[in-house]
């Protein structure tokens, strides 16, 4: 139960981390609820997402895309520092790790895509096949 109120934390600070970075690289940009519709069944989740007002070139979405989850790891991988019984400390380690292969997915994704033009949705293997529900 640790791990999924931590992981809810972790989340929602990626997605912070992401707007903060958009304006950072000089974008305005919002916060939004994305509904993805699971691909193993037929189930809509929702899910926040920081979404640029105007599209990013490769680089500044990079830097999005990486050091959104990676910043939000950091707060977490300091309280290990300090946490000595095992189960916050495994729970704490494990988002720690789920927000650095975010980081990393993340931004193999973009430059598979945009830089060596293959499609492979990574997110979406990785989120259960879910699709985004178009607009």
């Amino acid at each position: 139960m640790l791990s999924l109120l931590i992981f809810m934390l972790g989340f929602g600070a990626h997605e912070v981390m992401h707007l903060l970075l958009i304006y950072a690289v000089g974008v305005d940009g919002s916060i939004i609820v994305r509904p993805w519709r699971l691909g193993y069944v037929n189930f809509t989740i929702y899910a926040l997402h920081a979404q640029p007002a105007l599209e990013l070139d490769v680089v500044r979405q990079a830097i999005v895309n990486f050091f959104g989850p990676f910043l939000a790891a950091i707060p977490l991988a300091a309280l290990l520092l300090y946490v000595r019984q095992p189960i916050p400390f495994a729970a704490l380690a494990a988002n720690v790790v789920i927000l650095i292969f975010f980081a990393i997915i993340e931004l193999g994704d973009l430059l598979l895509e945009v830089v060596w033009k293959t499609d492979l949705p990574l997110r979406s293997i990785i989120q259960g096949r879910g699709r985004p529900i178009p607009d």
